[in-house]
């Protein structure tokens, strides 16, 4: 669409160009009209710019209708505008050095009616194409570009409501991670309680059976003896 109103601006300024210059036309021939206030030399120089004017005129004539290529208009409206600009072009060679309606033919009122009528089927050309701009090209952009801008509502809601959704989860899995990590901890604390537990009660079974050894008992007594020492008798 935006390339479709470039060329459509494109047209319009070609357009506005033959205006210009079709304008131009009929101020020469106002003034080549009063023939009283002007020499020939002076109509002359005069017939030469209708002259260039014309030429010009048809070489931007051609231009607008190229550049209508790169849009299409409802309602055959490009065949239309080509043909209005033709029309115009062609009724304006009339006006060239030896033509029908020159400056020096000294028909003015038919020239007058050919410049007329061309600024008519330009006014109407230009007209129809700035149409096609406001009411065609305009309104589709303007259309589109809230079909965009509210894609890109609805994309911005979806992502921040999957970010909620993900922070949430993530929040989630960080708590648990951590409670998990805690139980676990206090699980192995809980572990080596219990395993101290039973070492120690292992241990205290292991001296409560071992077997002590008996007293020795005591033998009989005997008396104890007297070592007796005997003198030898005399003779």
């Amino acid at each position: 669409l935006r390339r479709a109103g470039s060329f459509a601006s494109i047209s319009e300024g070609h357009a506005g160009q033959l205006s210009g210059m079709v304008g131009e036309l009929k101020g020469l021939l106002v003034a080549s009209a009063n023939q009283a206030g002007m020499t020939d030399e002076e109509i002359a120089a005069n017939q030469m710019q209708v002259d260039h004017l014309v030429t010009s005129i048809e070489r931007v004539r051609g231009d607008a209708i190229t550049s209508l290529d790169g849009f299409n208009m409802p309602d055959n409206g490009n065949a239309e505008v080509e043909s209005l600009l033709d029309g115009a072009a062609t009724s304006l060679s009339s006006l060239r050095t030896g033509g029908a309606n020159s400056l020096a033919s000294g028909n003015f009122e038919a020239a007058q009616t050919a410049i007329d009528g061309a600024i008519n089927d330009v006014a109407t050309a230009r007209g129809r194409i700035g149409a096609y701009q406001r009411y065609t090209v305009e309104p589709r952009i303007r259309s589109n570009q809230i079909t965009i801008e509210n894609l890109s509502a609805s994309r911005s809601r979806i992502a921040d409501t999957d970010y909620a959704v993900e922070t949430s989860n993530l929040t989630r899995f960080r708590i648990l991670n951590e409670a998990n990590v805690k139980v676990l901890k206090i699980a192995q604390q809980s572990g080596g309680s219990v395993l101290d537990l039973l070492r120690r009660n292992s241990l205290n079974s292991t001296v409560a059976t071992v077997p002590q050894r008996p007293k020795r008992r005591a033998g009989p007594s005997f008396p104890s003896l007297r070592l007796v020492t005997l003198a030898p008798k005399s003779v």
